[in-house]
């Protein structure tokens, strides 16, 4: 299968977390996640390096938070993915430096409809990308000299991009780029003739022209880091089937949602993955999601997700149906508590961990073929049935989640295994059959 990341020249399924925000500013904080880590199983961090960090003044560069990250990694035997908080974080730019957030004259922001300035670079500013770009450049030039044991297996271009207080930009560059014609390549791979954002994509117009404006701004970012260091590198979408699904309001225009995606696509070749960030845990909204993200073109890797136990049922079904090639829950330092114990809410998304790091190599033999089966229990699940070809099968649910008819599961349980413990869980795993009676079991019911 095609993945995103490599580890000594093999496709790799990371099995990983994200640190909080502002998390990797801090030594001490730091070390509680790589504890925590270790505690749970997981193989790789990901944790932001901020260009306000990076570039604290103008072309003075303090690389001292990257390489902090770099030795409590080499420390504890972890990988690491690096999150890029250059112009935009969540559809605001709070991690670009204090010299430019503060000559705005210079800088240009995006501005609403009464031309109130948003906290939100432009991306149809030339001066913004050309001082991130030189910031990026620096940052990804010290991890080719800096890293030469592939510690960072991927980097991260910016933060659910896009901009959050309007669905384009109405400042005198936005409106300039929105009433002029659509580039010739945005027509010819529209299928359209010549015409205006509103003619060619209807009421869609003004989030198809910010998804433009900020995916060939990611791309050449992307590109220019390339030219110097070939890293995987992706970008992560706040998802645009969040809450009322109001571009600018409920999520942040211009990112790579499922409506702009193929656009996304189109004048992203030098992104290895637009990736969902995906917190939903009912089975259909994940689904949609997952059907969305995962093509042929796009592999299907998650950024950012919960750690409970419906995320953990989630993920399994993404690795068999949806070919998910790796997923980091957010917010690693909040699965364990002051004295450093798995906390009640994380436990059973940390025996997902367990059973993933178990079962690896089957998973990547068997990935993608139908010889990997998934274990999954939502509500009302008692029991699934099998069709192995040659033989039949049937899972059990110690815990019937409702459903009365196998309220009784527990009959089924040898005498070793009558505890509270034992059935208090959600169903979830994977059966792997190679065929010939051979069947490997990974998982808990």
């Amino acid at each position: 299968m095609k993945r995103i990341f490599r580890v000594k020249g093999k496709p790799y399924f990371t099995i990983g977390a994200q640190v909080r925000n502002s998390s990797s500013l801090s030594r001490e904080i730091m070390e509680k996640n790589w504890q925590a880590a270790e505690k749970i199983g997981l193989d790789t961090l990901a944790a932001s390096v901020h260009w306000s960090t990076l570039e604290p003044e103008e072309g003075r560069f303090d690389y001292s938070q990257v390489q902090m990250l770099l030795d409590g990694a080499k420390a504890h035997g972890k990988h690491l993915i690096l999150l890029w908080f250059g112009a935009w974080k969540n559809g605001t730019s709070q991690y670009a430096p204090t010299w430019v957030k503060t000559q705005t004259d210079r800088f240009l922001r995006s501005e609403t409809v009464v031309h109130q300035k948003l906290m939100a670079l432009s991306p149809h500013c030339e001066e913004n990308f050309q001082a991130e770009k030189l910031a990026y450049e620096a940052f990804i030039r010290y991890l080719k000299e800096n890293d030469p044991e592939g510690i960072v297996i991927g980097v991260q271009a910016e933060n659910e991009v896009g901009q959050m207080g309007a669905p384009r930009d109405y400042s005198q560059a936005g409106e300039a780029v929105y009433r002029a014609n659509v580039p010739k390549e945005v027509a010819e791979w529209a299928g359209k003739g010549p015409g205006s954002w509103e003619e060619i994509f209807g009421d869609d117009g003004a989030e198809f022209c910010t998804a433009y404006a900020f995916a060939t701004y990611i791309n050449r970012l992307a590109q220019a880091g390339k030219q110097i260091f070939d890293l995987p590198v992706y970008t992560n979408v706040w998802l645009g089937e969040m809450y009322n699904r109001v571009p600018g309001i409920d999520y942040p225009s211009g990112g790579g949602v499922t409506k702009v995606l193929d656009l996304w696509k189109a004048f992203t070749p030098a992104l290895d993955g637009i990736c969902p960030d995906i917190y939903f845990t009912d089975a259909d909204t994940y689904n949609q999601v997952c059907s969305g993200y995962a093509r042929e073109d796009n592999p299907l890797y998650i950024p950012e997700t919960g750690s409970s136990s419906l995320s953990a049922v989630n993920t399994v079904h993404g690795i068999v149906t949806h070919g998910l090639t790796g997923v980091h829950c957010f917010g690693v330092e909040h699965m364990v508590d002051e004295q450093g114990n798995i906390r009640e809410g994380s436990k059973e998304y940390c025996h997902l961990v367990q059973i993933l790091q178990n079962a690896r190599p089957l998973l990547e033999k068997y990935q993608g073929t139908k010889q990997l089966y998934e274990v999954v229990q939502y509500e009302g699940c008692g029991s699934k049935y099998y069709d192995f070809g040659d033989f039949i099968g049937r899972v059990v649910f110690t815990d019937g989640l409702g459903d009365e008819y196998f309220s009784g599961a527990r009959e089924y349980m040898d005498a070793a295994h009558t505890g509270d413990d034992c059935y208090k869980v959600r169903g979830k795993g994977f059966i792997i059959y190679e065929g010939n009676g051979c069947f490997y079991l990974a998982g808990e019911v």
